[in-house]
């Protein structure tokens, strides 16, 4: 027996460190929290932000994500687990490596490709490490449009797309994949693709479930993909279908977004 067996439940988040707090594994480990999760953390890079700007970062090399991870695994037994920033093809591998020899349980895969301030967050040749190494390892993929579209080639403006996309991004080797469809592009005529709602799309080995909810104005909060992802893989982790962890963190990040406040609420 591991000595925390006996704690509260672990969670295991692999990401970025965004100082601001709004992103990256801050987040994430608030959002653990708030599932009645103990956390974990290891860093795959240290960006220099706040919460409208990105002005660099600092990347780990592979070796130091691994020598972060394997002392926790020793100490720990982890119910759950996601990624999220990775921005080598060198960390890529080592976390999928990580995955694939361990106990790990298979992670949410947050394939985060550029910030919302528009900074890059994962080197163009990371992404096909990602798609050949990690992708097979996920038990969901949680995917915006842009990511979706850079995974798959196809160009998403509707439902039909995302489904189409979600199904080539199975085939990529993820058991699952929940595409963010809060992106999606305006038509010809300037008219919203989804007029009055917000979609996700999640393909769950083939069966697929449309959640939509009303847009609510205003609502780019910068950090919200992670604790999107965070929630679901703390939601998996308590024992929900992946149905029911989708429904309970998309209702989490919703509280959220219409308290702004809550996404960024201090220390943790």
């Amino acid at each position: 027996m591991k000595p925390d067996d006996l704690k509260p439940p672990r969670a295991l988040t692999i990401a970025g460190f965004d100082p601001s707090g709004g992103a990256g594994v801050l987040a994430d480990v608030r959002t653990f929290r708030d599932f009645d999760l103990a956390s974990s953390a290891a860093i795959t890079s240290v960006t220099f932000q706040n919460a409208t700007s990105g002005f660099g970062a600092v990347d780990q090399t592979g070796e130091a994500v691994r020598a972060q991870v394997i002392p926790l695994m020793e100490a720990f037994t982890f119910v759950c687990a996601k990624t999220g920033m990775l921005p080598t093809r060198e960390v890529v591998s080592e976390v999928a490596r990580l995955f694939r020899d361990s106990d790990l349980p298979r992670p949410v895969v947050d394939p985060v490709m550029m910030a919302s301030s528009g900074q890059r967050l994962m080197g163009e040749d990371a992404v096909g490490t990602l798609v050949r190494e990690l992708l097979p390892l996920a038990r969901l993929v949680t995917p915006n449009i842009s990511e979706a579209e850079t995974l798959t080639g196809i160009t998403i403006t509707s439902e039909a797309d995302m489904r189409r996309a979600a199904a080539m991004v199975r085939k990529l080797g993820a058991r699952a994949v929940l595409i963010k469809g809060g992106h999606l592009p305006e038509d010809a005529g300037g008219t919203p693709a989804v007029p009055a709602d917000a979609m996700d799309l999640l393909d769950n080995e083939g069966q697929v479930t449309v959640f939509r909810e009303r847009r609510i104005a205003g609502a780019g909060i910068r950090g919200s993909g992670c604790v999107l992802s965070a929630a679901i893989a703390a939601g998996l982790g308590n024992g929900n279908t992946i149905e029911e962890a989708v429904e309970a963190a998309k209702s989490f990040v919703l509280a959220a977004i219409r308290d702004s406040a809550r996404l960024d609420r201090g220390p943790v």
